[in-house]
């Protein structure tokens, strides 16, 4: 019972940060699968060794004695992690749309190698018309 809990809290955890969270999902199933699974052969190894029956009980005892018993677990890590999984997408902040893109920001030499302004950053008056000409003449362009 207490493995069980332990796998799904476990489950949970990485169904619920891990990105993506299919791969959450599915690297909590692995993960609880292949414990349960080095613990079945764990038994299996030492049921052939002498003055190992306590161990292997004990073992038994905590991890199940069966591959059904060991499947419990699992499914409650495999449970756990599809629900925080579904759970944590209606708690992922929204991303807020920008309000001036990157691309507008950039800024862009224009066909006489000057660069133009950025979009929205300043505003166009009659003033600056006049000293673009102003600079314009200057140079000879």
């Amino acid at each position: 019972m207490i493995l069980m809990a332990v796998f799904a809290i476990f489950g949970a955890a990485l169904g619920l940060f891990v990105r993506p969270r299919l791969f959450g999902v599915i690297l909590a199933i692995l993960l609880a699968a292949a414990v349960e699974g080095g613990a079945y052969w764990a038994v299996g190894v030492m049921e052939h060794q002498t003055n190992r029956e306590v161990l292997v009980m004990r073992v038994q005892a905590v991890f199940g004695d069966e591959i059904l018993d060991m499947i419990i677990p699992v499914a409650a890590a495999a449970i756990g992690a599809v629900l925080a999984a579904i759970l944590g997408v209606f708690t992922d902040p929204k991303k807020a749309a920008p309000v001036l893109s990157a691309e507008g920001i950039r800024r862009r030499a224009g066909k006489d190698g000057r660069y133009a302004r950025a979009e929205g950053m300043v505003q166009d008056r009659a003033i600056h018309a006049k000293a673009e000409s102003r600079i314009d003449k200057i140079l000879d362009l």
